[in-house]
């Protein structure tokens, strides 16, 4: 075991609010600004959930199931998935145990929740990447400590807790476990989410819930455990099921998660292996020809990874899938990659990036332009599938999780999640639907209408031009986790 070295970076750090002016949805276009994110404050924002009071938990709460989404550009809507856990942390009664497992926290209101429930006798156990100590951490660390051989504790891993460990690791699987919650058992929730302000004012995030499902909260919570000595050294990938170990049929299984971290190449990616299985010209039951559909909300594809599975997805495109593709931050090349031309045109492709403040005049050359902090965005890691899968031809299945289909999104502490539903897939194209529309996201491609040609001594407009052009945004800033 490793000797951990945790520095302070700062005690307020980014538990503090973002004093930042809400944007109105129906005010916001793309390329629209608001004002700029200048400075924090520790006061909570008007839209923000006060603290609850201390109280006891309600033992007749039932838990909400299904998918959670949260929208950043409604006030009244970004906080939907944090009131989610907080009612759930708040509920849970005296001799249970809450299990979290998280890049970040740095909300007031969860450790003002954490250390309540602590207190009235509820075992708490949360894992954190190391990337940032703030105060709110701090105060939750004050209390239970940090030494995992006791019942309650806040750890910070470092280079993840089942990685190698070096500068770029991270832990960055996010799931939240409860004994016992209200009238519910067995309690797993899971998806994109962190507990942060970032999460429910700048990002789209997705948060998956189930009840009563035994087996699977059991590995869940022998996955944390594996995960709480803090290794310096990878861990061995793994899967399990609804069932436990025992899944003979892999990701057709009803539930079927995928641990990372796993050395990954081309030809061993398991997303390459996902789309290599999908088809996307099928015959139905009844007779007749369909497309399968797909649908991609991802935060951030780049790097070497990013560029080869850009190139299956224009693969399945023009081979006849009925694809769109939604992004928060994509990298230049690997947008060139999932852009070019096909057959039947370019894959659809928008994004839900924007750079919302005018930033300070910048320092680059005439001839260059510097790129803009990305503030808004998603953060989700889902994928959706309707239509023919391993030859189902009637197939529902959704991916989600925490891993980017980036260079990064394997060898790093990470779930990718798969289950199947109709219901469950009809809730994920809603929330996909509504992204896809203005003003949530923009075109990615660029469209100009300057080009001309010379008919009869006049200068006649011909069919636009779509071109790829860089997005003029990068990771940073104060609203950006590089997650």
């Amino acid at each position: 075991m490793r000797h951990k070295i945790l520095s302070l970076l700062s005690v307020w750090g980014l538990a503090a609010s973002l004093a930042v002016p809400a944007v109105a949805a129906g005010g916001l276009t793309a390329g629209a600004s608001a004002a700029a994110p200048t400075a924090r404050s520790a006061a909570p924002s008007a839209a923000e959930p006060a603290a609850r009071k201390p109280g006891k938990p309600n033992k007749k709460w039932k838990v909400p199931l299904g998918p959670k989404f949260n929208n950043p550009m409604v006030p009244s809507e970004r906080f939907v998935i944090e009131r989610h856990i907080l009612r759930a942390i708040r509920n849970t009664p005296k001799g249970e145990k809450i299990v979290i497992s998280a890049y970040s926290l740095d909300r007031q209101v969860f450790a003002d929740e954490l250390i309540r429930a602590h207190k009235r006798g509820v075992k708490v156990q949360v894992l954190l990447n190391d990337h940032l100590v703030p105060n709110a951490q701090v105060r939750i660390q004050r209390v239970l400590g940090h030494k995992t051989t006791r019942s309650s504790f806040l750890k910070r891993c470092v280079s993840g807790c089942r990685a190698d460990e070096n500068e770029y690791n991270n832990l960055h699987s996010k799931f939240y476990l409860f004994s016992r919650t209200g009238r519910n058992r067995n309690v797993v929730m899971l998806g994109s989410h962190n507990m942060t302000l970032n999460a429910v004012r700048w990002q789209w995030n997705d948060l998956w819930t189930s009840v009563g499902k035994k087996q699977l909260y059991d590995q869940f919570v022998t996955l944390f455990n594996d995960m709480r000595p803090d290794w310096d050294r990878r861990r061995a990938t793994y899967s399990f099921c609804e069932d436990g170990l025992n899944c003979p049929a892999g990701d057709q299984q009803k539930y079927f998660t995928t641990v990372f971290p796993r050395y990954t190449t081309p030809q061993t990616d398991i997303i390459i292996d996902i789309l290599n299985n999908v088809q996307c010209v099928y015959t139905d039951a009844a007779g007749a020809q369909r497309r399968t559909l797909l649908r991609l909300s991802m935060h951030t594809m780049r790097g070497n990874r990013g560029n080869y599975i850009a190139d299956k997805l224009r693969e399945l495109y023009a081979n006849g899938c009925n694809l769109r593709v939604n992004y928060g931050l994509m990298g230049f090349y690997t947008k060139q990659h999932i852009g070019a031309p096909t057959a039947r045109g370019r894959v659809p492709l928008r994004s839900t990036g924007f750079n919302l403040v005018d930033d300070p005049v910048s320092t680059a050359p005439d001839d260059e332009e510097e790129p803009e902090n990305i503030e808004r965005y998603t953060h989700q890691k889902y994928f959706v599938l309707r239509g023919s899968y391993r030859g189902n031809v009637d197939s529902n299945i959704v991916w989600t999780g925490s891993t980017n289909w980036s260079s990064l999104g394997t060898p790093q502490d990470e779930i990718l999640f798969a289950m199947h539903g109709r219901q469950m897939v009809r809730d994920y194209l809603e929330n996909f639907d509504l992204m896809w529309r203005k003003p949530y996201s923009r075109d990615a491609y660029t469209t100009t209408y300057s080009e001309w040609k010379m008919v009869d001594g006049r200068r006649v407009g011909v069919k636009p031009m779509t071109t790829i052009e860089p997005d003029g945004l990068k990771a940073g800033g104060p609203t950006w986790e590089d997650d």
